[in-house]
């Protein structure tokens, strides 16, 4: 696979972290990069809690426990309000992009009222940009960080699928304890486990995520609150021993997240999501 690399800090550094295992597991880590790249260009009044805010802070290191384990591993390393890896390409809000109108691509946009298109344009309420992005660096972004990453999965879980006759996906995330006001400000599930309304892996593994989160003592929903995003809908193919399951828990269980510091209740986030990987690895080997 080739490495793509970015500029941070002056510093040269990857825009992925792969690595390859000989298991048919597999976890993903989209949204928990931290390196924001020297060319994003952000509105300077934003502070970095600010810009952070969208990001799933440390849910890599809530699953540390898969560096013991026999898993691949995807993550990227870049922040997805510069480019968001689980929307679809033509996910753009072409308000956004200075002579949007001639963009070359297909405009698809999704959540551009609440700013979480393809490039996002929100943070929270708070604008990310004082200014419009050019063609040139939307095509950027594109082409040396969303597609790389994809390219790698798609490499990855083929390999996979090849030596072991299916792929199991974990899409690691978490979420905000309540929704946006914009869409109604409820709280959500402690953990949410979205398989595209059962559409993106076998009904048994969904169950038995749910079983092990709930046996550890927490609210668990089945695609109560999200269905899945693009990683779904691209990875997910039961019909082929294709499954993949996103898997958002909510950002108060370990971190405060208006200083996006961790909070007391880190380590025991961490210690049952070690135990739920670690049996839900055991009764994959079993099912396999």
């Amino acid at each position: 696979m080739t490495k793509f690399q970015f500029l941070t800090q002056g510093k040269k550094k990857d825009v992925l972290e792969l690595k390859f295992a000989n298991s048919p597991l597999i976890l993903s880590f989209p949204h928990s990069g931290n390196m924001y790249p020297d060319d994003f260009n952000y509105n300077p009044a934003l502070t970095f809690e600010q810009i952070d805010f969208p990001a799933d802070k440390y849910v890599d290191e809530l699953f540390g426990k898969v560096k013991t384990l026999d898993a691949s591993t995807l993550k990227a390393n870049f922040p997805r309000t510069y480019v968001d890896v689980n929307r679809h390409q033509h996910d753009i809000d072409v308000t956004m992009i200075e002579g949007g109108g001639d963009w070359y691509g297909r405009l698809l946009p999704g959540s551009a009222d609440v700013g979480a298109t393809l490039f996002w344009s929100k943070s929270g309420e708070l604008p990310i940009y004082d200014r419009k992005l050019t063609k040139r660096e939307a095509k950027n972004r594109l082409a040396k960080f969303f597609i790389p990453y994809h390219q790698s999965m798609t490499e990855l879980v083929e390999a996979v699928r090849k030596e072991h006759g299916s792929a199991y996906i974990i899409d690691c995330h978490s979420m905000t304890r309540f929704d946006s006001k914009l869409r109604g400000g409820k709280e959500r599930p402690e953990i949410d486990i979205g398989t595209r309304r059962g559409e993106s892996c076998s009904s048994d593994l969904e169950e038995k995520m749910a079983e092990l989160f709930v046996a550890c003592g927490y609210d668990v929903g089945i695609n109560r609150r999200y269905v899945g995003g693009e990683m779904t809908l691209r990875y997910g193919w039961p019909e082929i021993g294709q499954h993949i399951l996103q898997v958002e828990i909510r950002r108060d269980l370990y971190m405060e997240e208006a200083s996006r510091t961790k909070s007391k209740r880190f380590p025991k986030m961490k210690e049952d999501c070690s135990a739920v990987l670690q049996d839900f690895k055991k009764y994959l080997d079993n099912r396999n």
